[in-house]
């Protein structure tokens, strides 16, 4: 039967025949319409829907009850997170306030880009479930920037910029709920997480972490360091849009400041470094 087999297994003609299953198992139900008022992305579009229930199904190997189950649980988890079909900048204005996330444009190969300097982040004056808002708030933004032509799948890349940290930007609560929100609400969007300048006190935090990580999405976790870290980054991201810090031309654009201005410039501009940070 297509709920055993592995994803390598699967034919072209069993996905198709999964996806079909799918969109039979939740037609006339609340699914579709719970997904709109979370405001869920890429809906709008010609095959929106249909690339969203792929992306579960990728994410399960084409077991279609368990790519059901979960597309069910996101459903009602995005309508009650995203209240309103969005995450305001008010419901996150103290993690905003760090500055501490800057979403960039897009890479060499049309994925969105989001910089993490972890130095800013405070274990202990942090709210877990702010954390999670700003997450997805730019994660939400990083979908909106990928260039569909280049990067049809939609996928996305991170940067956590490590150099500096102290013990209070340890944070095993915060990194977990990004590795959670990935597996389970953004499934096959991530495309590569760069870590770059881990320090030794982190490891500890790793180990106790990676764990709960799925594999397929360990494997997309790649540590880099020094110079020749810096090249492997500069090797994928222009110069135009990569920051400074990383040997690029750009300034750091604050994830509120970005999507200011994507609301009025145009996505061309934005993901090819366009913003005035």
């Amino acid at each position: 039967m297509l709920s055993f087999l592995k994803g390598s297994e699967v034919q072209e003609e069993d996905k198709a025949s999964a996806l079909k299953h799918l969109i039979k198992n939740i037609s006339g139900s609340d699914v579709e319409a719970s997904l709109r008022s979370g405001g869920e992305q890429g809906l709008q579009d010609k095959g929106g829907l249909e690339a969203l229930l792929l992306r579960f199904l990728r994410a399960e190997k084409y077991n279609v009850p368990k790519a059901e189950k979960r597309l069910r649980e996101h459903a009602e988890w995005r309508k009650v997170f995203f209240l309103n079909g969005s995450i305001s900048e008010e419901e996150i204005k103290n993690e905003l306030a760090a500055q501490k996330v800057f979403v960039q444009g897009c890479d060499k190969f049309g994925r969105g880009i989001i910089i993490l300097l972890t130095a800013r982040h405070s274990k202990s004056t942090r709210d877990l479930d702010e954390t999670k808002r700003l997450i997805c708030y730019s994660l939400e933004q990083q979908i909106q920037l990928h260039d569909a032509v280049r990067n049809p799948d939609g996928k996305g890349i991170g940067i956590f910029d490590m150099r500096g940290i102290g013990m209070d930007c340890l944070d095993a609560g915060a990194l977990r709920a990004v590795f959670d929100l990935l597996q389970n609400h953004y499934p096959e969007r991530l495309g590569a997480l760069y870590m770059y300048e881990a320090p030794t006190i982190f490891w500890a935090l790793w180990h106790a972490v990676s764990p709960f990580i799925d594999p397929e999405t360990k494997k997309k976790v790649i540590f880099v360091y020094g110079s020749s870290g810096a090249k492997e980054i500069q090797s994928i991201i222009s110069p135009e849009v990569l920051p400074t810090e990383f040997g690029g031309t750009a300034e750091l654009i604050p994830a509120e400041k970005a999507v200011a201005q994507f609301k009025g410039s145009t996505k061309a501009q934005i993901q090819n470094g366009g913003l005035i940070s």
